[in-house]
């Protein structure tokens, strides 16, 4: 890949981060720019917000009017099915309007986050040697989002066609409305995801790097690609020891070690490694390229000295640290709009399987018609959960599974590395204890428990509304109801 036109300062991180930027603008996620350093927040920006929150609002008033959902629902006859439906748009409406504030408000987080992630991926990518396929992880999420949109678009021109050809009912509005709350909920998953993702993926960079330690195991492993290490061409570089810390200063002699409690000095010139080109997999788009890690060089053989050891076990122990540190920073920025979301999406779900249940029931053409289109929607949102919770449950997995490394290393090395490493070792291991990974909105966590939750919740719910649907209400004329007859009693004497 062609590196001559990247700035010193460009991580994979940002150029990877591009694209899900863009989206997140554009639906008003990211009032600000896309670093600290950037312009920060412009007139121009400030503008576009104030047109997203009048088409918020708008969009609002429109939906509340009862006339509109009288002439929407006509033909389904259910008083269920039109405030569950009424109520998820409106609801969805307003939370575009919540999540856009809540970015607003938490600008300097999102700011923090970037920085943070920046930092530790140029230390594993200049320190540790390892390389992205960033053109091929860009186009991979650009293919993603494209069939997200096209999706979207799909599902509201087919919702279109199918109420407006079939049932005649015209209501562009409604489908304007569909249109800017979910735009932003795709945002926000996507941008959510992605976080995650790239922790998940410098978690297991750690373990790899880790897994350096054990000495004889490593090129055993098939989740490392050592770039044609046997190969006799090479390409001379320079090999960075120590040009950013984990808080992004460049040009010092030192590296910051939060455990050791003191700075490791390097001494002498920048050594000059000899790089491999390159694999033809390398380019190639694919998911096995777009999910393997590649590393040029091994940090550790079994030439390394113990304090070489030493310092490599305090840098990720370091690195793991600041990528729990991301964790709680990514809890803070979008949790809340998650949450939030997550309670929409579940209304939705439960009238949608409600229109599906009538659709079998009645057996009318319009319950039919409504059933399929509602039916795109639950695989949307149902979609949506399951890529938010296995992103955040796999990520969670990759931090924890450091301590199993760590106890490895120890158990087979214990007789040969030096009682500081050892102890060093003990700490690392006793820090992925005691560190929080869970990704958490503060109520609950975003694990499979709680698609449990919400499948169990689905269940009751559902049955409750069916019961409501079935039995009729009882009025005074119904032929069951027996009204005992009342004594008059005259109490005056």
């Amino acid at each position: 890949m062609n590196t001559d036109n990247i700035k010193p300062t460009d991580s994979s991180f940002c150029r990877i981060m591009k694209p899900i930027y863009l989206v997140s603008k554009m639906a008003g996620l990211w009032p600000q720019s896309f670093l600290r350093a950037s312009p920060g927040v412009t007139v121009l920006d400030i503008g576009y917000l104030i047109v997203l929150y009048a088409m918020y609002f708008f969009f609002i008033l429109v939906n509340t009017n009862a006339k509109l959902w009288d002439y929407y629902m006509k033909p389904f006859e259910s008083d269920i099915l039109r405030y569950g439906l009424q109520t998820h748009l409106v609801n969805g409406l307003f939370l575009g309007v919540v999540i856009v504030t809540i970015n607003v408000v938490q600008y300097q987080k999102k700011w923090d986050y970037m920085e943070l992630l920046d930092n530790v991926t140029k230390v594993v990518e200049q320190e540790f040697h390892v390389r992205y396929p960033i053109r091929v992880v860009q186009t991979f999420i650009v293919i993603v989002i494209s069939s997200e949109l096209i999706y979207l678009v799909v599902i509201l021109a087919g919702y279109y066609y199918l109420i407006d050809q079939t049932l005649n009912i015209t209501t562009k509005y409604l489908y304007a409305s569909y249109y800017m709350m979910n735009i932003s909920l795709l945002a926000l998953i996507n941008e959510y995801i992605y976080f995650t993702v790239h922790i998940r993926r410098l978690f297991m960079i750690v373990n790899r790097l880790l897994k350096q330690l054990l000495l004889g195991d490593t090129n055993e492993s098939n989740e490392t690609v050592l770039l044609d290490q046997n190969r006799k061409s090479k390409t001379p570089t320079i090999a960075y020891d120590e040009i950013f810390t984990v808080y992004g200063r460049a040009g010092g002699r030192k590296i910051g070690d939060a455990n050791a409690g003191g700075m490791v000095k390097s001494k002498g010139p920048p050594k000059v490694t000899m790089v491999a080109p390159a694999s033809a997999g390398f380019n190639k788009l694919s998911a096995t390229t777009v999910y393997t890690t590649y590393i040029t060089q091994l940090k550790i053989d079994n030439q390394s000295s113990m304090e070489t050891i030493l310092k490599t076990v305090n840098r990720l122990s370091v690195l793991h640290y600041h990528l729990c540190d991301a964790i709680r920073l990514v809890n803070r920025i979008s949790s809340l709009s998650l949450m939030f979301h997550f309670g929409a999406m579940f209304v939705f779900l439960v009238f949608g399987l409600f229109t599906i249940y009538k659709a079998f029931n009645s057996g009318t053409w319009a319950f039919r018609i409504m059933a399929i289109a509602n039916g795109a929607w639950i695989a949307f949102y149902l979609v949506g959960i399951l890529s938010v919770i296995t992103a955040t449950t796999a990520a969670q997995t990759s931090g924890r599974m450091t301590g199993d490394i760590v106890h490895q290393i120890i158990r087979k090395h214990q007789n040969h590395f030096s009682v500081e490493v050892i102890e060093k070792l003990s700490t690392l291991s006793l820090q992925v204890t005691m560190r929080d990974m869970s990704f958490s909105c503060g109520l609950f966590n975003f694990d499979w428990s709680l698609f449990g939750s919400i499948l169990s919740a689905l269940a009751m719910y559902l049955v409750f509304l069916i019961q409501f649907d079935v039995a009729p209400p009882v009025g005074l004329n119904s032929p069951n109801l027996t009204i005992p007859s009342i004594e008059l009693i005259d109490f005056e004497v």
